[in-house]
């Protein structure tokens, strides 16, 4: 009968048995030949056993993790490989494995020096002679940048930035005037800002500022729109989730404030996160660190995070809805952008360049404004402000491509008085708000200030700090004592 050449199954029949790394017993007599197969694979290899244990592993992993072949042999691969929070889940992965299933997944590898790196992992069974699976055949694949690439593109693509955005924070008016001046302020700090206006008056475009303007700015500035999540998937979106964790989880997902790390994440509508969630975003704002949906383990983020809201968020916590102490977190460098009718003379600038914008797309001539059209936008109230006087240029601007330029306005948004007052003064009434959250702490806590369910860990304050600002707005601790 001819010699016939081992198969690699074959070799590995009873590998379980025989010392951890003994090639010539997982090989037989054509060990050389295997060796150099598996060491010429771009990626890495390891051969583990029904345990887990590493009875051979390719020089390609010592590139990987920074252990040589002789330091891995015999070590159970998820305990060396792995933060030891991983460890239930690739105990899970390997009775799957157990079972009779090849697995495709990407984690988080820990190299010899501690330094983490995303790797891909195509984990494949093999079986002994009596047909039962001896353990499993694993190809590794370094892919830090494709993650780095995917951190970067996977919510971005959406908010790449225009060109002209910026601009709409170009106005004579005192009000963006005052905006710009706290926008430079802020920007180049760590400090969270908290973006307060109605719907419509460019709070996204105040986030992008600030966050173009400061250190973050080569890093990623990704957005959540709040108000457009499920409520039993905030926790997902925010955080991530791991494979499995729950009906519809398929692979392992980071969430936005991954995506974010080293970055900006912007909350918009932050008003809308569920109050039992808040908890959890003050803790990632205070400690830098969260876990995914259904995995143990721990991660650290450093993000800035810039909030919006159309809502009164001292209202909101006056009546329950929204923690106090997130507030005076969210709340660090508070930003208002009042809406266009209190801004009037912008009105007429932005127009005018979105008049600009809309023709060169349509690539017409560009109209003038009679004073007659000049004097109906100065007029209206504008409830939708500076997005629906966008929407309002751009339908004048597809009608003079056909026809004649003309405005056409709700008549029942027009003024009725030719005068109206003029924007306050930056958050004016800041003092009454400031007080009515420390008399709702107060009240919460029944005038206790230290310890854990004081009203100054209510508001995120030191003890002494709250102290001083009961003396300073007139409030006394003893009249809360009792509700």
């Amino acid at each position: 009968m001819p010699h016939q050449k081992p198969r690699l199954r074959d070799g590995l029949v009873g590998a379980e048995t025989h010392q951890a790394g003994n090639l010539a017993a997982i090989y037989g007599e054509r060990e050389e030949f295997y060796r150099t197969i598996l060491d010429s694979l771009a990626e890495g290899v390891i051969i583990t056993d029904n345990e887990s244990r590493i009875l051979y592993a390719n020089v390609r992993m010592k590139e990987i993790s920074g252990y040589s072949s002789e330091e891995l042999l015999g070590r159970i691969s998820y305990q060396v490989l792995s933060p030891r929070k991983n460890w239930d889940l690739m105990r899970r992965r390997l009775q799957e494995r157990l079972s009779g299933s090849d697995e495709d997944y990407e984690h988080e590898l820990i190299a010899k020096d501690g330094t983490t790196r995303w790797i891909s992992v195509q984990a494949t069974p093999y079986r002994n002679a009596s047909g039962e699976i001896a353990g499993t055949v694993g190809a590794l694949s370094c892919i830090d940048r494709q993650k780095g690439l995917e951190r970067e593109n996977e919510y971005l693509r959406a908010e790449l930035r225009s060109a002209a955005g910026l601009d709409e924070l170009a106005g004579p008016s005192a009000a963006l005037a005052r905006i710009r001046n706290q926008i430079a302020m802020v920007a180049p700090t760590e400090a969270h800002v908290l973006i307060c206006g109605e719907s419509g008056t460019g709070k996204e475009l105040v986030a992008r500022a600030v966050h173009d303007l400061s250190e973050r700015r080569s890093k990623p500035l990704v957005r959540v729109n709040c108000a457009a999540i499920p409520k039993e998937l905030f926790e997902s979106e925010f955080f991530g989730h791991a494979r499995g964790a729950f009906t519809g989880a398929i692979k392992d997902r980071a969430g936005r404030f991954e995506l974010a790390d080293g970055g900006t994440l912007f909350l918009d509508e932050v008003g809308e996160i569920p109050l039992d969630l808040q908890g959890k975003l003050l803790r990632v704002i205070q400690e830098g660190q969260f876990e995914r949906v259904g995995e143990d383990r721990t991660r650290t983020v450093h993000v800035r995070l810039i909030s919006a809201t159309n809502r009164d968020l001292v209202q909101e916590a006056s009546a329950g809805r929204f923690r106090l102490d997130l507030y005076y977190r969210l709340s660090v460098f508070p930003i208002e952008v009042p809406p266009l009718r209190e801004r009037r003379e912008d009105i007429v600038p932005l127009a005018e360049r979105f008049l600009r914008i809309a023709t060169q797309k349509l690539r017409i001539r560009t109209p003038s404004f009679t004073q007659a059209q000049i004097k109906e936008l100065e007029q209206y109230e504008w409830p939708g402000n500076v997005r629906e006087l966008q929407n309002v240029i751009e339908r004048a601007a597809i009608l003079a491509a056909h026809g004649a330029f003309t405005l056409h306005l709700d008549p029942r948004q027009r003024r009725v008085h030719s005068a109206r007052p003029a924007a306050g003064p930056f958050l004016t009434g800041l003092k009454d708000q400031e007080k009515e959250l420390v008399v709702a702490a107060l009240k919460q806590a029944r005038g206790k200030i230290y310890g854990a369910n004081g009203a100054a860990a209510l508001l995120g304050l030191k003890p002494t700090t709250l102290a001083s600002k009961l003396a300073r707005l007139g409030l006394r601790r003893e009249d809360f004592m009792h509700g």
